[in-house]
């Protein structure tokens, strides 16, 4: 099973707000992040999976926390305790893929399980002081997928799509 991990982040890999969500609203990656996760089993800390509520209708979500009794807004979602624990949940009941949503901790928890990265790079500093793990520290990745999106009246800035897989 592939885990892959998807977030947008600037060049210095700020992908948040320490009081929560993120510092830009760019429609065109929001949308890129619906159609990649659409149908897929996806993993997210509590915080944002609190944070997303609403957003889960066609995925089925897996919330990573030390509380085994959480409640979730759906039977259906799932609770894990670990990452490891996530990955076979997802993949005993058949998933082809989990994709990791973050925060920054679990992405720092599962980036060595990963696969693949989908980057969205933000061509802009805001101002954030959560960040992606360095992910070149992490094993050798290549480029298999690089899409240029340009600002437009919607999205405040350009974007660079990569999707990146583990050599």
């Amino acid at each position: 099973m592939l885990v892959s991990l998807i977030a947008a982040m600037t060049p210095d890999l700020v992908i948040g707000k320490e009081d929560g969500g993120i510092p830009w609203n760019l429609p065109r990656d929001k949308q890129h992040f619906r159609d990649y996760t659409a149908g897929k089993w996806v993993l997210s800390g509590r915080t944002t999976y609190e944070e997303m509520s609403g957003w889960f209708q066609d995925r089925v979500p897996i919330i990573l926390t030390r509380n085994p009794r959480y409640e979730t807004e759906s039977p259906a979602h799932r609770v894990a305790g670990t990452v490891s624990d996530a990955i076979s949940l997802a993949k005993n009941n058949g998933a082809e893929e989990l994709v990791v949503l973050g925060g920054s901790s679990v992405f720092e928890a599962a980036i060595p399980h990963a696969r693949r990265l989908v980057i969205t790079v933000v061509n802009k500093d805001y101002p954030g002081e959560v960040r992606f793990p360095d992910y070149r520290e992490f094993y050798q990745w290549k480029t298999v997928h690089r899409e240029f999106w340009q600002q437009d009246e919607e999205n405040e800035c350009d974007m660079t799509l990569k999707i990146l897989d583990l050599e």
